[in-house]
């Protein structure tokens, strides 16, 4: 959804995980270290993803808007966003919760694994994400909403459906 978003807003796409799936297949020091971590499920830790994230949104092709997809996972990551995006002068306009029932969730991700020969989609670590998810990225949705910036999506229709579902959350003034 977030690269059909970028692509419909005219903006850049910035998923961590194309990022970091990137440097560890281009064997960067970056890479290296966290492809255990990432292949195990886990999180990637917060200083990392921190200066991944404020280094891109500092690129020129960000100025005008992005999507940001993957991050932030933790209240910690949450609000270096806040300060990066203060410090920049370019407040979060919305952020979107995608609402869908954990064994559909599941099911997509074997389904991503199959399709895409993703290492990082075994059974054992989809659990450990889910898992790491309520326990340090649901937080954020109370974060959010306090900032009067969460929009929910029902992410169980399928991927037209869904994007309509995006559009009109967009469309939702703040």
């Amino acid at each position: 959804q977030g690269k059909l978003i970028a692509a419909e807003h005219g903006i850049p796409h910035i998923a961590t995980g194309d990022m970091l799936r990137a440097a560890m297949t281009a064997g960067t020091p970056l890479g290296r270290a966290v492809r255990p971590i990432y292949d195990a499920g886990q999180l990637v830790p917060d200083d990392l993803m921190i200066e991944l994230i404020r280094e891109r949104l500092s690129e020129n092709d960000a100025r005008e808007g992005f999507v940001l997809d993957g991050f932030p996972r933790t209240t910690v990551q949450a609000e270096a966003l806040d300060e990066t995006l203060d410090h920049l002068g370019r407040p979060l306009s919305v952020v979107l919760e995608f609402q869908l029932p954990e064994e559909l969730a599941v099911e997509r991700l074997r389904r991503r694994a199959a399709d895409e020969g993703r290492a990082d989609d075994t059974e054992a670590a989809i659990r450990t994400r889910l898992e790491l998810y309520h326990e340090q990225t649901e937080p954020l949705i109370e974060h959010y909403g306090a900032l009067g910036l969460l929009r929910r999506v029902d992410g169980a229709g399928t991927p037209d459906q869904v994007f309509a579902a995006v559009m009109d959350a967009l469309a939702v003034p703040a």
